[in-house]
């Protein structure tokens, strides 16, 4: 999904790919092994994330990068969770993760799709900014 993101999207959808791609390579590489506590480097990591998606969703005039945020804000309360309640079993962490992680993914799909949709259509590249898809109004 990265590399339609880079290939088909715009300088957003770009920015969260290249943001995505480097917290997936840098969390296993810094991941505890044991998962006995909180994955410390994983909070530090998806917390950048989330500071870069937020960013995107400041300045772009789309709505995928507001669910994109919400969805890694909801990675960030998990790892809170674990550091509050440490009886959050490992599964229950790492599914919840994951779980996240692939509706970021699935945020960036859409923002990537829309944003190609939006090339291929002449007309809309004439139309006023109110008319393209998945614009907000500000």
């Amino acid at each position: 999904m990265a590399a339609a993101a880079f290939w088909k999207g715009g300088w957003s959808e770009r920015l969260v790919a290249a943001g995505f791609v480097t917290a997936w390579l840098a969390t296993p590489i810094l991941r505890d092994r044991h998962w006995v506590g909180t994955q410390w480097a994983g909070f530090v990591i998806d917390i950048l994330f989330l500071a870069v998606i937020l960013v995107v969703a400041f300045r772009s005039r789309r709505y995928w990068p507001l669910f994109a945020a919400g969805f890694q804000l909801l990675a960030v309360l998990t790892h809170t969770a674990r550091m509050i309640d440490p009886g959050v079993r490992a599964w229950a962490y790492i599914t919840a993760g994951v779980i996240w992680t692939y509706l970021t993914l699935f945020a960036l799909a859409v923002g990537t799709y829309s944003r190609w949709r939006e090339g291929r259509q002449p007309a809309a590249k004439a139309a006023p900014a109110m008319a393209d898809p998945g614009v907000t109004l500000r």
